[in-house]
């Protein structure tokens, strides 16, 4: 097919789809025997169970690991052999702990029997929370607290996440808001081997997020490759002439206790701000740190959520690309209310951008911004010159799209993937198709562009038609090309 026909709203749809880890819930203890007790067994029947019984361990972890909690508890109980593969290290290396959002019969929550019996066998470990209620917050509090403590004492993980946490820990009196945060650091710094430790929508003060950083890299330094902070600091209710001392101190915190970190993924945030430009002499320091491993960093922008942002200069990022020569960015960018001049604020010379998503959605359509306005300034930046991935959403007209698009394109050597999505009416589509068929881009690999609100059957005809026409001719020339038209005139 080389045309799609769909009503489906293809910006709703992440770039990336992350599977959910699965369920974690732990069932009752069980007395185990070598058959299944009270049921009558035929011969056929006994050799069935015996093959059962038999089965391998690596098959049989296997199997375990597709299962619920609930499930593997079951189906632990069916012989002693499966019980044994129950109480297996790689059953229990993956953990998911789930702030409790309803009551249960007893006290101790399954969770936590399960942690206080298997927490050494723990290595990669989720805790989750969901909405709380607040006849429940005071007993989910307990719980995260026994929890954290079975961890320090008992557990030294490969990975930690923290998820969700935020709307949770705001709910606390601040007595107990201490004692928590209090326990998460302790936690953290009694781990020695942690590669990855990520917070999602936690939303910590500043000064905590230093703390929590000091507290991860303590001893486990010379281990962490991989950091996630999505919603780490909670941007609005900070003030740093408050928190001078943790904002001072979070750059050399930075440049010495990261060594082989190989992955920085995170907001534009005034924690990644003051990563790396608050301090005085944040050149020096770079060239001097020990940064140099640091290959990857993923950038999430929200526009100007804050007026406090100083932003990184290009001579940091010249700093940094000098510090470390393999560094590459991948900059997810959705513009808040003044695109063009935050596009000129966060997009800076020098940045090796890799992979740009760039999304003006409808939620911009008061927006005037041409879309030469960031072509212009990603050629300016010299952006060209590294991107070999670009996702671009622009739901806003585009009278000349040929003469903007097909120069930048031409000046991106390393381009391979290009993605596109915008609305009807878009001129000159065919100008773009007969190009790439006189001369196709080296370099480009794959080609999506997708054209929503077309509202009358004569233009769907008319792109179907010109699909039909050059997407065959372009994929026999080795150029992997769709058009997926979203047609509303049905």
């Amino acid at each position: 097919m080389t045309t799609f026909d769909t009503t489906e709203n293809f910006m709703d749809a992440d770039v990336i789809h992350c599977s959910e880890m699965q369920n974690m819930n732990e069932g009752n203890e069980w007395n185990y025997d070598d058959t299944v007790p009270n049921e009558p067994i035929t011969a056929e029947g006994s050799q069935k169970q015996a093959k059962w019984s038999q089965l391998p361990t690596v098959p049989l972890e296997l199997v375990y690991s597709f299962l619920s909690r609930s499930d593997q508890s079951h189906m632990a109980q069916v012989c002693r052999k499966w019980s044994e593969g129950y109480n297996s290290p790689s059953v229990w290396k993956t953990f998911k702990f789930h702030l409790p959002d309803t009551e249960f019969s007893t006290e101790i929550y399954p969770e936590i029997k399960s942690a206080r019996k298997y927490g050494g066998m723990f290595r990669h470990v989720e805790i989750v929370c969901s909405r709380i209620s607040a006849t429940m917050s005071d007993i989910a509090w307990r719980q995260l607290k026994v929890f954290l403590h079975i961890l320090t004492n008992n557990s030294q993980l490969m990975s930690v996440k923290f998820k969700n946490l935020g709307s949770y820990l705001h709910q606390l009196d601040a007595m107990n808001y201490d004692d928590i945060f209090r326990n998460i650091t302790n936690f953290l710094e009694s781990q020695q081997f942690l590669k990855k430790v990520e917070f999602h929508d936690c939303d910590f003060r500043f000064q905590e997020s230093v703390e929590l950083f000091k507290a991860m890299s303590e001893k486990s330094r010379e281990s962490l490759t991989h950091l996630v902070f999505r919603g780490f600091v909670d941007d609005e209710s900070e003030n740093l002439e408050q928190n001078r001392v943790a904002t001072e101190s979070l750059p050399k915190l930075i440049s010495e206790r990261l060594s082989n970190l190989k992955i920085l993924e995170t907001d534009h945030s005034l924690f990644f701000d003051n990563m790396f430009s608050r301090h005085p002499n944040i050149a020096d320091m770079l060239r001097n740190s020990q940064l140099h491993s640091l290959s990857k960093v993923i950038l999430h922008c929200e526009g100007f959520k804050q007026q406090r942002y100083r932003g990184l200069t290009p001579t940091i990022w010249r700093c940094l690309r000098q510090v470390c020569p393999e560094l590459v960015i991948e900059l997810y960018f959705l513009p808040g209310s003044r695109p063009r001049r935050e596009i000129e604020f966060f997009i800076l010379p020098d940045m090796p951008i890799t992979l740009l998503d760039f999304r003006l959605d409808r939620l911009h359509a008061s927006s005037t911004m041409d879309i030469n306005i960031l072509f212009n300034h990603l050629l300016a930046c010299r952006i060209n010159n590294h991107l070999a991935a670009f996702y671009l959403v622009w739901m806003r007209s585009i009278p000349d799209l040929a003469s903007a698009l097909l120069p930048f394109l031409r000046a991106c050597p390393k381009l391979k993937c290009l993605q596109m999505f915008t609305h009807h009416p878009v001129n000159d589509i065919e100008d773009i198709l007969r190009s790439w068929l006189e001369t196709r881009p080296e370099s480009l690999d794959e080609v999506l562009i997708s054209i929503s609100n077309v509202r009358n059957e004569d233009d769907y005809m008319s792109l179907t038609t010109l699909a039909d026409e050059y997407v065959p001719l372009l994929q026999v020339l080795g150029l992997n090309i769709f058009l997926i038209i979203d047609s509303n005139w049905r």
